[in-house]
């Protein structure tokens, strides 16, 4: 799948788990759903895995769509990303493994690296520090447990030339990858419709294939139009050498657990000038409840405590020492909550895109709190939900 960060972006990463749960379980084994073994990795997919990385267990999330392979999951205290660094055969992955902030800060750029090979319903294989100094075993099994769902992978990809007539015309490209929930419960589809909106689509009875034909339409006249319109005014400006337009979006699982689901979901567009623009909206879904959550649901505090709190942990994780100005990574020198968080078991991060609140060049910057510092303003039923104690 597209990463315009780091390879471009980045992608999220999670969660330390106890008794094949992402975190404190308080379900038994007879509620995990354990894939039966598949002879070959198939060419497409979404794969919830639990298991162990040197004996801590961790919670994994791959997905894997036009021939590219991202994911995430959590692990002793971070909140890590995998991009696919080597496709090996049809059955084994190597990865590199980031957080949000050492991409900008690791000035040796030295990841760690995954290598997986595909088992028949997991993944075996080694985890490698960036220096080469240690070595783990990893070992990952595909599991549902009651209140995580399903899903397969799909891609919707479209184009069209300003000048049908012109073999160097300049082209719009639209795009969009997205997850579809197994809708053969109430809550499933319900799940289901929300992944529809969340990619643009009004209308939850609407098959995918037509209304991303019909939001490309509208796209592609919007186009043809601006371009009549550069033809017209800008003729003498060179104005095809930056028509390439894009519109690309992406649909991606960071947390699905407890009959919670969280999404990022990822929009990257070119339009002119000297780079695109993206952007994370990160969508938390109470899909038992079948509501979207605001922060109130998870948390009640109020926002200079929250800031302070932010800015305690940027400071943290983003390597700026006491008596440093936080402006020193920031555009200014306060951090104020936003409204695009997300969470998994262990805590609450808080996403901030580029422009936002740091220059392009940050990339987005993405500040965790561990659940321990806000533990007396986490709502009781979320705590009781996702094993809070």
């Amino acid at each position: 799948m597209k990463n315009p960060i780091l390879a471009s972006l980045f992608l999220l990463l999670f969660f330390a788990a106890c008794n094949n749960r992402d975190g404190k379980s308080t379900k038994t084994e007879k509620s995990v759903n354990t894939k039966k073994p598949n002879a070959a990795l198939t060419e497409n997919f979404y794969k919830r895995l639990e298991g162990t990385i040197a004996g801590k267990t961790v919670v994994m999330h791959l997905q894997k769509l036009n021939g590219e392979v991202d994911g995430n999951y959590y692990y002793n205290g971070s909140w890590l990303n995998l991009m696919v660094d080597t496709l090996i055969g049809k059955d084994s992955l190597v990865f590199s493994e980031h957080s949000f902030n050492d991409y900008y800060f690791n000035e040796n750029g030295n990841q760690a690296k995954l290598s997986f090979k595909w088992t028949g319903n997991g993944f075996k294989g080694n985890w490698m520090s960036g220096d080469k100094a240690k070595t783990y075993p990893v070992l990952l099994e595909e599991k549902y447990p009651e209140g995580s769902y399903e899903f397969t992978t799909g891609i919707f990809k479209d184009s069209v030339k300003a000048f049908a007539d012109k073999p160097k015309s300049p082209v719009a490209e639209i795009g969009f990858e997205y997850l579809k929930a197994k809708a053969n419960t109430e809550q499933g589809s319900w799940l289901d419709n929300q992944l529809k909106r969340i990619s643009g689509i009004k209308k939850g009875n609407v098959s995918r294939e037509i209304a991303f034909r019909e939001i490309a339409d509208t796209y592609f006249d919007d186009y043809r139009n601006e371009v009549v319109e550069e033809e017209k005014n800008n003729s003498d400006r060179g104005f095809l050498g930056w028509m390439n337009y894009t519109d690309d979006s992406q649909q991606t699982i960071v947390y699905n657990d407890r009959g919670f689901v969280v999404i990022d979901f990822l929009a990257d567009a070119y339009t002119g000038g000297a780079h695109g623009n993206y952007s994370s909206t990160m969508y938390c879904l109470d899909v038992e409840n079948k509501k979207q959550m605001v922060l109130s649901d998870v948390v009640k505090i109020d926002s200079n405590t929250l800031q302070s709190i932010l800015e305690k942990n940027l400071r943290k994780q983003y390597n700026i020492k006491p008596g440093e100005k936080i402006s020193t990574v920031l555009f200014d020198d306060f951090l104020k909550p936003n409204n695009n968080f997300y969470f998994n078991s262990n805590g609450l991060a808080f996403m901030y895109n580029p422009y936002e609140i740091a220059s392009y060049a940050q990339g987005q910057i993405v500040i965790f709190i561990p659940f321990t510092e806000l533990k007396p303003y986490v709502v009781p039923a979320f705590a009781s939900r996702i094993g809070l104690k």
